[in-house]
């Protein structure tokens, strides 16, 4: 199981993220930055060794509701065990009483396996379907 552990965006974990780039596209990298950088939110990574496999970002600004902002899986590290150790994590750490998420189509599988629940919200404007997720603590 990964070392998993809360991070803020001056540390070197954040910049070996930024620097490794787990997404492409200059909107994606533009709206992870916005998401890392808010005060309001909370970053999570995944570390084997000292390499970062994977990192989540969620704003618990809400007290009850955790919005998972995102989610990425360095490609090497996948369906190892990183998505599930990062959420674990960032639920034991913040205690909601429920975890929401919109999520493309490809990792639908990912979230209902963990046992959110998920609502087809139609296509986004790539034409790809999106989901309104929610989790319900324990």
């Amino acid at each position: 199981m990964p070392e998993v552990k809360k991070i803020l965006p001056d540390s070197p974990e954040y910049q070996q993220i930024e620097k490794e780039l787990f997404f492409k596209g200059e909107e994606t990298i533009s709206l992870i930055e916005h998401f890392c950088r808010s005060e309001s939110s909370s970053i999570y990574a995944s570390i084997e060794g000292d390499i970062v496999t994977g990192f989540c970002v969620t704003d618990p600004s809400t007290g009850d509701v955790t919005h998972l902002l995102f989610i990425g899986v360095h490609r090497d590290y996948r369906k190892s065990g990183v998505a599930s150790a990062l959420l674990d994590a960032a639920i034991a750490d913040q205690k909601p009483k429920a975890v929401v998420a919109e999520i493309p189509h490809s990792s639908l599988n990912f979230f209902t396996k963990y046992g959110f629940y998920a609502v087809d919200f139609g296509e986004d404007l790539s034409g790809k379907n999106v989901y309104y997720a929610t989790y319900r603590c324990e």
